[in-house]
């Protein structure tokens, strides 16, 4: 092991309420290029002092080398209470994603089973069926407001393999409130008085009392029926719900869970089960209008695998080993558009990152966006070329240069069950219809 070096590494001089201002600016401006210019500026790991001139601060990263060490081979002096975390906080609870120490392994290995190979394999027929009906509504030459669609259709398929819950009546409910949640994520939350009742704040707060109130009837009427209906048990004990809730022990018993943390489950599943999955997909639907070339090339693997009597079919569980270029698109799309941009930590301990010592208290910001547009490790890092993870390839990349599912004992549970969606729905949609966007629009 390389010496501790000496100080901190490079940064801005100062973090004052001037400084905050010129910061809060350029991010809001633009945050990519904001944070690019630090980054070319100070080098692959800079520091930002302590807005109240304490001796912690922040560190910046984008290495690969820098990642790993704080989400794989140091993973165990880092904890997810990171001040950015805290309005994820205020809307997931004490879920899986912000948990920490024993109450996150304890969460974890009851949620692990859900994901087992056997339980995907049971999904994947639950989004076969949902991406077959969707399509089937579709008609050639038809305008589609396209996130939204997507948004539904990854809300009907986590709704009904994980918690055996039609969700047609609880979409525009959990739009609104996905919306009002994004918008709270904003620089300006943090600058502002946490006190100052601001209209985004009163649309976050009115958010989660709606997801509250649904969550809640979820749980509710599931207990009620395996009151009532104890023989119909067989069929509920196949999803994540019922899990969780046979686990519920409202006085807290250590062995279940309460109400209020089968709530934070749900609440955690439905924003990373259907959330950023939906904007996986709208992002590779809108880089496939824009690049013909590719979108082709995966017609014609679709073709083959899913043709049968002359006629498109929808994917299912069986075909996904031949989907090879299906899932180079989807893997190129989330590293041009990655699920979390940036992962942030906090420091339990002293330790250190890269040779610069950090102490206990500081705050870690890894830009997954910059390390996945690094031309060192990605020439042409703006260009999309799913050929980038065409079978061997992916094992040329340092460690963590591409991580869209996090790396490490918290890498996301979800991620088999995630990819395997995507290229259900993904070649289900494309065998079937051609993608084109109109250029006056974007894709958000």
């Amino acid at each position: 092991m390389s010496p501790t070096r000496p100080g901190r590494p490079p940064g801005p001089p100062s973090n004052g309420a001037l400084d905050q201002l010129r910061y809060a600016y350029g991010f809001l401006t633009d945050p990519i290029a904001f944070v690019r210019g630090r980054f070319e500026r100070y080098g692959d790991i800079y520091f930002v002092p302590s807005r109240t001139g304490a001796d912690a601060g922040l560190y910046v990263l984008r290495h690969p080398d820098h990642i790993r060490e704080v989400l794989v081979t140091r993973a165990s002096s880092f904890t997810k209470q990171h001040s950015a975390l805290r309005q994820i906080a205020q809307f997931l609870g004490d879920g899986l994603f912000n948990s920490d120490g024993e109450v996150w392994r304890r969460q974890r290995r009851m949620l692990q089973p859900a994901f087992a190979p056997a339980r995907l394999a049971a999904y994947a027929a639950v989004m076969t069926e949902e991406a077959a009906l969707l399509t089937a509504q579709w008609q050639d030459g038809q305008q589609l407001e396209l996130g939204k669609a997507m948004m539904a259709l990854t809300l009907r398929v986590v709704s009904r393999t994980l918690f055996g819950h039609d969700p047609t009546a609880d979409i525009e409910t959990v739009a609104i409130a996905m919306s009002a949640f994004q918008e709270s994520l904003g620089v300006a939350s943090e600058i502002l008085p946490r006190w100052l009742p601001t209209p985004q704040r009163r649309r976050l707060r009115d958010g989660i009392a709606a997801m509250d109130r649904m969550m809640y009837g979820i749980i509710d009427r599931r207990r009620e029926a395996s009151v009532r209906d104890p023989a119909g048990e067989a069929e509920r004990s196949r999803d994540l719900l019922h899990m969780l809730v046979t686990a519920v022990d409202d006085e807290g018993d250590h062995q279940g869970m309460t109400k209020q943390e089968v709530r934070d489950q749900l609440v955690t599943l439905f924003l990373a089960g259907h959330d950023t999955t939906s904007h996986m997909l709208t992002w590779t639907f809108a880089l496939l209008a824009q690049h013909p070339e590719v979108e082709a090339r995966l017609a014609a693997e679709l073709s083959e695998v899913l043709t049968s009597d002359g006629s498109a079919r929808a994917a299912t569980h069986d075909d996904l080993p031949r989907l090879k270029y299906t899932e180079q698109v989807l893997a190129e799309s989330m590293r041009l558009y990655p699920p979390a941009y940036s992962v942030a930590r906090r420091a339990s301990e002293d330790t250190e990152i890269g040779g610069y010592a950090v102490p206990r208290g500081a705050e870690v910001i890894m830009w997954i966006y910059m390390t996945q547009h690094d031309p060192r490790w990605f020439p042409e890092p703006e260009a999309f070329h799913p050929e980038r993870f065409a079978a061997g390839a992916e094992a040329q990349l340092p460690r963590t240069a591409y991580l869209p599912f996090g790396a490490g004992p918290r890498v996301c549970i979800g991620k088999s069950f995630a990819m395997m969606e995507a290229k259900i729905l993904l070649a289900t949609i494309a065998r079937k219809f051609a993608s084109s966007a109109r250029p006056d629009t974007s894709c958000r």
